[in-house]
């Protein structure tokens, strides 16, 4: 039991180390990207409909580091503010899957050709799924259903979109809606004021709304890869479950039921992939995890509608199958060497062990931070 929790220990603790100065340079160019665009540009890219507008919306989410619930608010802004069903739905899909920090992390222990086709195969879903919606699901005018529209007033909606901050969506003079609430409830998604243009606003959301909203999700993610990573023998999901149906099935099966955000899902998929799993396998449970939960699927139904909904999610399953399966094929040799070559003998540096205390104390001392301002807002109203 001893040698376990040693184990464990160690086993996780290299994993945060590993990730800890690429996500922390993520979370630096997240805090430049969150003080740069402006709503005008974002008017611009998807006021109108049409394929160029998925396309557009695709290329926006992709850099943008919201996890699955934080993205729902900026989305219904989007629809709100002009976008298309078409292109609400591709922004809905591509930004869950990457964000600035999880690229940065997914290099870090997944290695740059994995790296490279889960950003190629997220932007190839947000366009996919987003034109299909847009051919077959053709609304006169773009309308968000009462349950969401009622939770976002008219004047501020788009300066949602600008302070991109996870769930600062709801104007504190209008009553939320239920189904808002809910996700307002959320750990990851604290509420946050409208913040100023500047560096000093771009390191406050870099190290601090940012870590807040990922602490508890990235921390689980890690403790579940650790523990995987120490429970599961290596090439136990080797043979019959490594490739093919049954991989991709049971790494659907793993994905669907969670709410795992883009970052946080990446220390399970090296610990996976450690068991045994395939990289396309993997490759299956890194889009289904962030873009197919449950929280995200129910806020697709109340804001684009049911036909949307089974669009979006048979689209995204099949395009995520598909890809796991070229990448299984195409890229086998190339992949399985650079990831075996890329995890061999994954041990910290001193480097690394630095900037993993860094990243442990920003996590902690955001998330104090935000419970801090959560707890001033609780005793201000």
């Amino acid at each position: 039991m001893i040698q376990f929790l040693t184990d464990f220990i160690q086993n996780t603790w290299d994993l945060a180390a590993e990730m800890a100065p690429y996500l922390l340079f993520g979370f630096a160019v997240a805090g430049l990207l969150h003080v740069s665009i402006r709503k005008e540009f974002v008017q611009r890219w998807l006021g109108k409909p049409g394929l160029r507008s998925v396309v557009k919306a695709s290329v926006l989410g992709l850099p943008m580091p919201l996890c699955s619930c934080s993205v729902i608010p900026v989305a219904v802004s989007l629809r709100k503010s002009g976008a298309s069903k078409g292109s609400t739905a591709s922004f809905l899909s591509s930004t869950p899957q990457t964000g600035v920090d999880s690229i940065f992390a997914s290099y870090a222990l997944l290695g740059g050709l994995f790296t490279a086709v889960r950003v190629l195969v997220a932007f190839t879903c947000g366009i996919l799924t987003g034109y299909l919606i847009e051919l077959f699901c053709k609304a006169k005018t773009p309308v968000v259903p009462e349950a969401l529209s009622s939770a976002v007033s008219l004047s501020n909606r788009l300066d949602q979109i600008n302070s991109l901050t996870p769930l600062n969506a709801i104007d504190s003079r209008v009553p939320p809606s239920p189904i808002i609430s809910e996700f307002n409830s959320m750990d990851c998604c604290a509420s946050q004021p409208a913040p100023k243009r500047g560096p000093i606003e771009a390191l406050r959301y870099g190290f601090v709304t940012l870590p807040a909203d990922l602490a508890t999700a990235l921390v689980i993610g890690l403790l579940l890869a650790g523990l995987i990573t120490t429970w599961l023998p290596i090439d136990l999901l080797s043979g019959s479950l490594s490739s093919g149906p049954r991989a991709f099935l049971l790494a659907t099966a793993i994905s669907l039921p969670l709410y795992v955000c883009a970052t946080a899902s990446i220390p399970m998929a090296y610990a996976l992939l450690e068991a045994g799993l395939s990289p396309g396998a993997a490759l299956v449970f890194l889009i289904a995890g962030p873009a197919t939960n449950t929280t995200t699927i129910a806020a697709v139904w109340k804001m684009l509608g049911r036909g949307a909904t089974a669009i979006y999610l048979v689209s995204l399953l099949l395009i995520s199958w598909l890809a796991g399966w070229l990448f299984n094929t195409a890229l086998s040799l190339q992949a399985n060497e650079g990831t075996a070559q890329h995890h061999e003998g994954l041990n910290s540096s001193l480097w690394q062990d630095a900037c993993g205390l860094i990243m442990i104390g920003l996590l902690i001392f955001s998330a104090w931070k935000s419970r801090q301002v959560k707890a001033n807002s609780s005793c201000a109203g």
